[in-house]
């Protein structure tokens, strides 16, 4: 069975974003998959303290809702991102997610994460230049692989102000199927 867990940095549960990652999830429907969410904005997560000790033990020191997602990444085959884009970057809650995960890395610069977990970016935007918030997430997407994440792909689009208008656009729908058949095929 496939476990994949989706990491909602989103502060609306039902978006622009979330629509776009349902629409990914229904390529998962009626396999062998399990599809874990959280929602990032409910959760206590405390930002990286640089203490480094997560560097000699491989677990991070802070005790808050970050090691629920720890758990579940280390069990899952693919990570879902999914964060609206507010000022060409991602969410802040996304931010502190992404930044904590410098927990898999060793002091040798090698990881402690298992090979092969794949990435998939999922993100909306109201207006901007999908060129440069493409470059953003191969930025982020190179800096995961860093720390020992498999193989990532992004899924944007653009011009959204209500989720039904998702609805409306055919070849968005189709890349997002893809998308979800892609993170289940190894």
């Amino acid at each position: 069975m496939k476990k994949i867990i989706i990491l909602n940095g989103s502060p609306h549960k039902i978006g622009n974003t979330m629509a776009l990652v349902n629409e990914v999830s229904k390529s998962m429907e009626n396999k062998e998959t399990e599809v874990k969410t959280y929602n990032l904005n409910t959760m206590q997560i405390s930002c990286c303290q640089g203490c480094n000790a997560c560097k000699k033990t491989g677990k991070c020191a802070i005790k808050d809702d970050m090691q629920l997602i720890y758990q579940d990444i280390d069990d899952a085959d693919g990570i879902i991102f999914a964060t609206p884009i507010y000022i060409y970057q991602m969410s802040a809650q996304m931010k502190i997610v992404v930044d904590r995960l410098v927990a898999y890395m060793k002091e040798d610069y090698s990881s402690y994460l298992s090979p092969n977990k794949k990435v998939l970016f999922v993100s909306t935007f109201g207006g901007g230049d999908i060129v440069q918030f493409k470059s953003y997430f191969d930025l982020t997407g190179k800096s995961l692989e860093f720390l020992g994440f498999g193989e990532y792909k992004i899924l944007l689009t653009g011009g959204l102000r209500e989720p039904k208008e998702l609805l409306e656009r055919s070849e968005v729908l189709s890349e997002a199927k893809d998308m979800g058949e892609w993170l289940l095929n190894q």
